[in-house]
């Protein structure tokens, strides 16, 4: 598990955000891990305080008290530190309880891990499409965009046809090139490495400006 966070502390985390009395739109624990993710990879430091509130959907997320206040927020911290310091080492492992399911369109249900990590990780780099038009070299925006679609892929089926119309489809050649399956598992074997290249590129973009004054990152 997480370092600093038990079993019983990642099962609360996980009631605590399905629990009925929280307001639609809070994020799953998987959603989380995803949401994060994109927070932690983005080029400019981004504190807790200005995104804490999405993670309720911007509306009171309906802390009993100030103790609950303190051990679920802390606990929603030790994550981001966790998924922090994966980030900052590039790491290509999947998230935690977040293995693929053998059969490719499986994988598409919205109540599987993948998906759920899918749907955070698009609502955290969608937030942040300004921060990264502002920092992303030119030279990146290919390999950056390729790996913000496969880490996006599995969060709805209608997304991934998009997407696979738009990759095996020109003009020319209105046919699929491929049949989705096949693309889809495709993209399944890039996963891994597009978690590595979206951290990479984020984090070197922070690292290049605060070598060079321009952040505190």
């Amino acid at each position: 598990m997480y370092e600093n966070l038990s079993q019983a502390d990642f099962l609360e985390l996980k009631s605590f955000l399905t629990d009925s009395r929280r307001p639609d739109g809070t994020l799953t624990f998987q959603e989380l891990q995803g949401f994060l993710f994109a927070i932690a990879s983005s080029p400019e430091f981004i504190p807790p305080s200005a995104w804490q509130t999405i993670i309720s959907n911007d509306e009171d997320i309906g802390f009993v008290d100030e103790p609950e206040a303190q051990l679920v927020l802390g606990l929603i911290l030790t994550l981001y530190n966790k998924v922090n310091g994966d980030v900052l080492e590039r790491s290509d492992k999947m998230p935690l309880g977040c293995e693929f399911l053998t059969k490719i369109e499986a994988n598409f249900d919205e109540q599987t891990a993948i998906s759920q990590w899918s749907r955070g990780f698009t609502i955290g780099h969608d937030w942040l499409t300004d921060v990264w038009d502002e920092y992303l070299p030119d030279e990146l925006d290919t390999e950056f965009g390729s790996s913000a679609m496969v880490l996006s892929f599995f969060s709805s089926r209608t997304l991934a046809e998009a997407y696979y119309l738009e990759s095996t489809t020109t003009p020319r050649h209105r046919k699929p090139r491929v049949a989705f399956v096949e693309y889809a598992e495709k993209v399944r074997g890039l996963f891994p490495a597009a978690l590595s290249s979206y951290a990479h590129i984020g984090r070197t973009i922070s690292e290049v400006m605060a070598n060079s004054g321009q952040t505190d990152a």
